[in-house]
């Protein structure tokens, strides 16, 4: 059997790694308020077109990867460098400047092109 994680965080209920868990999704979930992605993903938008079939969608978005036009709920704003781990208090500038980052650090990508970027980054296969 393993040996058992030491607990130090949270008065003795959170290992390391939940902690900076924690602190990962908190800066994450921050950052969908970053407005920078607002601005990347506007200078992606156009008004719909009639060829662009059904749905009441008002804008389509252009992907960076295959340069082809979706709904909004079909693209993602993506980091062109990952923003990385965060384990432990020595990563937490490099995560927070890599998530903050500036317009020319993000694209637009629809789901397809997304799941493929984030496949290749973590040497996935599929």
């Amino acid at each position: 059997m393993g040996a058992r994680v030491k607990k130090e965080r949270a008065n003795g209920r959170w290992s390391e790694a939940r902690y900076f868990s924690f602190i990962r999704s908190a800066l994450r979930k921050a950052s969908m308020s970053w407005p920078v992605k607002s601005d990347v993903l506007a200078a992606s938008r156009r008004d719909r077109t009639e060829a662009s079939g059904e749905g009441k969608h008002r804008y389509e978005y252009e992907c960076a990867g295959c340069r082809r036009h979706y709904q909004g709920k079909d693209v993602a704003v993506d980091h062109l460098v990952p923003a990385g781990t965060l384990k432990k208090f020595e990563d937490l500038a490099g995560f927070v400047s890599r998530l903050y980052c500036e317009a020319d650090g993000l694209q637009v990508l629809c789901t397809d092109c997304h799941q493929t970027k984030t496949n290749h980054e973590r040497g996935s296969k599929t």
